[in-house]
C-alpha cells in the first residue's frame, strides 16, 4: 500500500484548474490559473525559517497536529524528458527517421498538486476522512479560497462528506513515499528463503532428472519430467507472489514518530541546550536540583505540553 508507509499517510492530489475566466469588478478578465497563483501567494507560510519565523500569521495547516509537510503546487504542463532512445541498427533496419518528432505527453488543462505527510493508523479511506475533517475543520476558509478556482468545487463540496468525496476523487497513489523517522536504522529480519525454496528446486531436479531419462528412451519419463515442471512453475510462481507481498508491506511506525513526539523532541532539544550551557561549571547538587527543576518545567514524558507548537522553527 503505497499510500501508507512507517505509520504516515502520504496524500497526493491532482485537482485539474478551471479554464475559463473571471472577471474582476473593474472589469477585468482574469484566468483562474492566474487567480490561483496569486491566492496561494498570499497563502501565510509556516514560520520555518529566519525570514518568516516573526511573522504575523502563520500556515493555516498549523493549525492542526496532524501534517508533517503539506504543499500547493500549481502544474502547467509536463516535463519533456527528450526522445525515447532506441537501438540505431534496429532503427536503421526499420527505416525510422530519427529526426521524425514523436508524440509528447502534455496535459489537456493546468493542475493544482496537493501532497501531505500525515499521521495515520492505516492506509484505509478512514484514514484519509479523518485528515480531510481536520482540515474542513481548522482552515476551511483558505481552502475555498484556493479551491474555488478548480473544477466543480463549488459545485461539488458544501461540508465534510462532499470535500472528503472530491480529495479522493481527484487522489493519486503515492508510488515513492518519503519516511526518515529511523534514526537508528529499521530493525529488519532475515528472511530465511532456504525452505522456500526446497520444494521448487526438488521439483525442477525432477524434471530436468526426467527429460535426461526421456532421452535414453526410458518410457514414461516425459510425463513425469512435464508433471515436474508444471509442478516448478506453480510453486515458483507461489513464492514469487509471496516475496511481492512481503515487498508491499508497509515498514512498522517508527518510535515516537507522530507530530506531537516530533514537536515535544524539538521542544527539548532546544530547552536543553540551553539548560546544559546555564549548568557549566556547577556542582553534583546544584546540577541535579537544576536538572529536577528541569524535568518538573518541561516534563520530557509529556508530548501535550510543554512543547513546540506546530509550523515553527523554534519554541517560544
Amino acid at each position: 500500500m503505497p499510500n501508507f508507509d512507517g505509520g504516515h499517510y502520504f496524500l497526493s492530489v491532482l485537482i485539474p484548474i478551471r479554464t475559463d475566466a473571471e472577471q474582476n469588478s473593474d472589469g477585468c478578465w482574469r484566468s483562474h490559473v492566474d487567480l490561483l497563483r496569486e491566492e496561494l501567494a498570499l497563502l501565510p507560510t509556516a514560520k520555518q525559517n529566519r525570514v518568516s519565523r516573526d511573522a504575523a500569521l502563520n500556515s493555516p495547516f498549523a493549525r492542526n497536529s496532524l501534517n508533517h509537510l503539506a504543499r500547493f503546487v500549481v502544474i502547467d504542463d509536463v516535463v519533456f524528458n527528450g526522445r525515447v532512445s532506441g537501438n540505431a541498427l534496429v532503427d536503421r533496419v526499420r527505416n525510422l527517421n530519427p529526426l521524425t518528432p514523436q508524440p509528447v505527453d502534455r496535459l489537456k488543462c493546468s493542475y493544482l498538486f496537493f501532497g501531505a505527510d500525515i499521521d495515520a493508523q492505516s492506509g484505509d479511506d478512514a484514514a484519509l476522512r479523518s485528515y480531510t475533517d481536520a482540515l474542513w475543520d481548522t482552515m476551511q476558509d483558505e481552502l475555498r479560497g484556493v479551491l474555488r478556482h478548480c473544477l466543480a468545487f463549488e459545485a461539488r463540496v458544501r461540508d465534510h462528506a462532499s470535500f472528503f468525496r472530491y480529495i479522493r476523487d481527484c487522489q493519486v497513489e503515492t508510488t515513492m513515499p518519503f519516511n526518515d523517522y529511523w534514526a537508528n536504522g529499521l530493525p529488519a529480519k532475515n528472511m530465511n528463503l532456504l525452505p522456500l525454496l526446497v520444494l521448487p528446486g526438488l521439483a525442477a531436479l525432477i524434471a530436468v532428472l526426467g527429460f535426461v531419462l526421456h532421452l535414453f528412451d526410458l518410457d514414461g519419463w516425459i510425463w513425469i519430467s512435464l508433471a515436474a515442471l508444471a509442478v516448478t512453475v506453480g510453486l515458483g510462481a507461489r513464492l514469487y507472489y509471496q516475496l511481492v507481498d512481503k515487498a508491499q508491506a508497509p515498514l512498522p511506525t517508527a518510535p515516537s514518530s507522530d507530530l506531537p513526539s516530533v514537536l515535544k523532541s524539538l521542544y527539548l532539544q532546544q530547552h536543553f541546550t540551553d539548560f546544559v550551557i546555564a549548568q557549566q561549571g556547577a556542582d553534583d547538587e546544584a546540577l541535579y536540583a537544576a536538572f529536577r527543576d528541569f524535568a518538573d518545567t518541561h516534563k520530557p514524558g509529556d508530548v501535550s505540553g510543554p512543547t513546540q507548537p506546530p509550523g515553527v522553527i523554534a519554541a517560544a
